[in-house]
C-alpha cells in the first residue's frame, strides 16, 4: 500500500502525521532540515533555553487543546498582562479580573483613560461571543480602524494595543486583519500565556514522540511533488497515495507555484545575566516606538529551566524594519535603548546568541482570513497546509495539518476499502 507523503516537518506537517497515524492510514514525512518543528525550536547554550523567536503558547487555542496533552508540556504561565515604557517611565496593565491586586497601579498607569480600561472589558464580551468561527465571518477592516471605530482613543491604541500587537503579528502598523486581532483577543481573555518547561521545542517534540519512527526522514529535502509521487532533492522518486505539502508560505509557493506569500521577519537577541530587569514574569513593551526593541521577556522567570541556577536569560525581541539590521549595529542600538530601559545594570549582560527568522509569520492583511481562497487540496490534487493557508499562529498551523489529512482521508484514495472516520 502506498503511504501518503508529507512534505515539512513542521506543526502542520507533524499534526497531519499525527491524525493519519491515529487513523491508521500510513505516511512517510520527509523533512530538509536535521530536527522537526520547523520555526518552532529551541537552542541550548551553556544550560540556557533560547526559543527562535517570541513564541508562545496560548491554554485557549482550540486546536492545540486536541493535539497536544499540555500536562506532558509541564506549562508555565505569564503574568497577565505588560509592563509598558512610555514618556520615560514604566506602566502596568494587568487583567483586574486575574489579578485583582493590580488594579490600582493599572487604573494609574497614565496610558490611555478610564474609558479605555471600561472599554477593554467590553470587546472581551464582544469577542467571546459565539463560536470562533463566528469570528472570522465579521467584516474585515485593519486592525487598528477595528479599535479606533470601538472606542478606543489615539494615546491607548499607540501606548498599548500597538506595541503589544506589534508582538503578536510582527506588523509594525496594525494592518493586520481584524478578525485575526480578535481571534488572538479572544485567546489571551480565555487562557492563559505559556511556554513548556524545557523550551518551546518541547512542542513539536512531543508530536513527533507519537509517531513511528521508521516513517520520519530528516536532512531529506524534497525537490518536485506531484499528486502520486515526489522527487527528493538526491533524485530518488517515492510513489504516493496523496501527497501533502506542509512548508512555510515562501518554500510552498517555490515548490507549488503559487502566488509569493508576503513575510514578516523578526529577530531576537538573547542575554544571560544573573539579575532579571523585571520583577515578575511578565512582557515588557515599548510604548514609545522608539525601538529597536518592540518587546522584552525573561523566560527564566517563567520557567527556571530555562536558565543555570542563580542566572536569568534575557530576549529582546526586533520586528520589522529593525529586525533586517546587520547583528553589530543591531546590538549597539539595542544596547542603547536597554540602558535607557534598565540603566547601569546592562552593562552585566551577555550575548548569547541573534537568532533571525526571515520568514517568522505570513502578513495577514484583510480579506486573508478567507477560507475559499485557501483551499486545502489544490487543483493539482496536491494537498497543502501550513499557518500560511489558514490563521498565522501555532494553532492554524495545527489546524492546518489536521485539515489536510482529514482532506486526504476523505478524498476516495482508499477507494476499494471503507474509509476511516477521522480522529482529531
Amino acid at each position: 500500500m502506498l503511504p501518503v507523503v508529507i512534505v515539512g516537518g513542521g506543526l502542520a506537517g507533524l499534526n497531519c502525521a499525527r491524525v493519519l497515524h491515529k487513523n491508521h492510514v500510513p505516511f512517510l514525512l520527509f523533512e530538509a532540515g536535521n530536527d522537526s518543528g520547523g520555526r518552532v525550536a529551541t537552542e541550548v547554550v551553556d544550560d540556557y533555553r533560547l526559543d527562535f523567536g517570541f513564541q508562545v503558547l496560548h491554554t485557549a487555542y482550540p486546536e492545540a487543546k486536541h493535539a497536544l496533552h499540555y500536562p506532558s508540556l509541564h506549562l508555565h504561565k505569564f503574568y497577565p498582562g505588560a509592563e509598558i515604557f512610555r514618556n520615560g517611565e514604566w506602566h502596568l496593565l494587568a487583567d483586574p479580573w486575574r489579578k485583582p491586586w493590580s488594579a490600582p497601579a493599572t487604573l494609574a498607569a497614565r496610558i490611555g483613560t478610564i474609558k479605555d480600561r471600561m472599554l477593554l472589558a467590553h470587546l472581551q464580551s464582544d469577542v467571546g461571543r459565539g463560536s470562533v468561527e463566528s469570528l472570522f465571518a465579521r467584516q474585515d477592516v485593519p486592525t487598528r480602524r477595528r479599535l479606533e471605530e470601538f472606542g478606543f482613543s489615539r494615546d491607548f491604541i499607540d501606548g498599548f494595543f500597538k506595541p503589544f500587537y506589534r508582538g503578536v503579528f510582527l506588523d509594525p502598523e496594525l494592518n493586520t486583519s481584524r478578525r485575526m486581532f480578535d481571534f488572538m483577543f479572544r485567546m489571551f481573555g480565555q487562557g492563559d500565556v505559556a511556554i513548556p518547561a524545557k523550551g518551546m521545542m518541547m512542542i513539536p517534540l512531543q508530536l513527533r514522540l507519537g509517531l513511528p519512527r521508521h516513517a520520519l526522514f530528516f536532512n531529506t529535502p524534497v525537490a518536485q511533488v506531484h499528486p502520486d509521487q515526489v522527487k527528493l532533492a538526491d533524485g530518488r522518486v517515492v510513489g504516493a497515495r496523496a501527497v501533502v505539502v506542509a512548508v512555510d508560505g515562501p518554500a510552498a509557493s517555490k515548490l507549488l507555484g503559487l502566488p509569493p506569500v508576503k513575510t514578516r521577519a523578526t529577530t531576537t537577541l538573547h542575554f544571560a545575566t544573573n539579575k532579571s530587569p523585571l520583577n515578575r514574569p511578565i512582557i515588557a513593551l515599548d510604548g514609545e516606538g522608539e525601538g529597536p526593541v518592540n518587546h522584552l521577556a525573561v523566560p527564566s522567570m517563567v520557567s527556571q529551566e530555562y536558565a543555570p541556577k542563580a542566572c536569568h536569560l534575557i530576549a529582546c525581541n526586533v520586528i520589522e524594519p529593525a529586525a533586517l539590521v546587520p547583528d553589530e549595529a543591531l546590538l549597539k542600538q539595542v544596547l542603547v535603548q536597554m540602558t535607557r530601559w534598565f540603566g547601569s545594570q546592562v552593562e552585566a549582560w551577555h550575548l548569547l546568541r541573534i537568532h533571525r527568522i526571515r520568514h517568522a509569520l505570513p502578513a495577514q492583511p484583510p480579506g486573508w482570513l478567507e477560507p475559499a481562497d485557501r483551499p486545502v487540496v489544490l487543483p493539482s490534487q496536491v494537498f497543502v497546509a501550513g499557518d500560511h493557508r489558514t490563521t498565522a499562529s501555532i494553532d492554524g498551523a495545527l489546524r492546518s495539518g489536521r485539515l489536510a489529512a482529514e482532506a486526504v482521508m476523505l478524498s476516495g484514495f482508499r477507494r476499494n476499502q471503507p474509509e476511516p472516520r477521522p480522529v482529531r
